[in-house]
């Protein structure tokens, strides 16, 4: 009796910090800061911006801009990006919300004038930004499972 009940206080814990390493609270981001979007003061501006938060799956961005024509412009790959290619998904208006659903790397440019070619461009990773090879579970679906569990378990532990 007394290992069955230290095997389920141990579940219990186990079970409990599986469900509140699942609760991850995604963050929104204000793209570029104070700045927000609009040609930087220098080409890097946008890398730098990125470089000082790790982005994950659930994080959404705000493109704002208070002055001037701008446009948040998605493009597919790296080349495109590098090029100013100004061909992809259009994003108009300011405080356009984009959410990410998955690990990936995406490509953001203004597609006004040459603002890409005076730096308004930057690149977002999602995760470690390199899309599944399949189809993971969401956090949700992980947390109901582990909900489940954790239930009947104590379900179990309180019927014995």
């Amino acid at each position: 009796m007394a290992s069955r009940l230290c095997f389920n206080i141990g579940f219990l814990i186990v079970a409990s910090v599986g469900l509140l390493h699942g609760a991850y609270a995604a963050n929104t981001y204000t793209v570029g800061g104070d700045l927000g979007w609009i040609i930087p003061p220098n080409s890097s501006y946008y890398e730098e911006w990125t470089s000082q938060s790790t982005f994950q799956i659930g994080d959404s961005f705000v493109f704002n801009w208070t002055t001037g024509t701008h446009t948040a412009t998605e493009v597919s790959t790296k080349e495109e990006y590098d090029n100013c290619t100004k061909m992809g998904i259009i994003l108009k208006d300011a405080g356009v919300k984009v959410t990410f659903k998955d690990n990936a790397t995406h490509y953001f440019l203004c597609s006004e004038g040459t603002h890409c070619e005076q730096g308004q461009k930057m690149v977002i990773k999602i995760g470690d930004g390199i899309p599944p090879s399949f189809a993971a579970p969401s956090l949700t679906a992980v947390a109901a499972a582990l909900s489940a569990l954790f239930f009947s378990t104590l379900a179990i532990f309180f019927l014995n």
